[in-house]
């Protein structure tokens, strides 16, 4: 299985996400942006079903 990467952040921005963080209350985990596959709608109509029959969510990107 093919994961997305964490991103790479600077010390600035480590900063930013650690006080957003304290401020909610929460953990925030920072991916490299992916690219979302450009589904045909059949494509489409298949991955739903897969998610209904596993019961998940699933998200298709480009590799």
């Amino acid at each position: 299985m093919i994961c997305m990467g964490y991103a790479s952040l600077s010390p600035e921005q480590v900063e930013k996400v650690k006080n957003v963080e304290k401020e909610m209350g929460i953990t925030l985990l920072a991916y490299a942006k992916p690219t979302y596959a450009k589904l045909k709608d059949a494509d489409l109509k298949r991955i739903k079903d897969l998610e209904t029959d596993l019961g998940l969510s699933l998200v298709a990107y480009e590799v």
